[in-house]
């Protein structure tokens, strides 16, 4: 599992990167916000090929890599969390929306809700990748504690 470490972060930095620039290219309002998974995710792209390339240092950087994806994790935790509780289309943006495209009420709700939800799925897409790369990640370095301390045994 260590030297598949690597290549597992590679594997969800193109994860992250594609669902930015999904999220990102599905946006009406081209708003660079939406691509803010491509961020962390081409960080771990970067950092998985460096430690593939430098075996001597993959447990450093390996370990930064786990550094991110918390970060990644709590960020997206952070702004989804309170979002769940929150009205999707409030009155205040609604009439907003109404007064100044024209929409009726309906389409001014289903547009809002619309762009809630997205928001919502992308940043809890964000932090199930992010955690699920940190829970491969301890495992990695509790079977090579493990491994390290058999050798040391033997």
């Amino acid at each position: 599992m260590r030297a598949m470490m690597p290549r597992l972060t590679i594997v969800f930095g193109v994860l992250l990167v594609l669902q930015g620039l999904g999220f990102w290219m599905a946006s009406s309002s081209g708003s660079f916000t939406a691509a803010i998974p491509a961020i962390p995710g081409g960080l771990f792209m970067l950092f998985g090929a460096v430690a593939m390339c430098a075996p001597g240092a993959r447990k450093h950087i390996m370990h930064v890599v786990m550094l991110l994806a918390l970060l990644g994790a709590a960020a997206a935790l952070w702004k989804a969390v309170p979002g769940f509780m929150q009205e999707p289309a409030p009155a205040t943006k609604v009439s907003a929306l109404v007064n100044e495209s024209g929409m009726t009420s309906l389409e001014a709700k289903a547009q809002l809700a619309s762009i809630h939800w997205a928001k919502l799925w992308s940043q809890s897409l964000m932090a199930a990748f992010c955690l699920g790369l940190m829970v491969l990640g301890v495992r990695s370095f509790v079977q090579a504690r493990a491994a390290s301390s058999a050798d040391e045994s033997a």
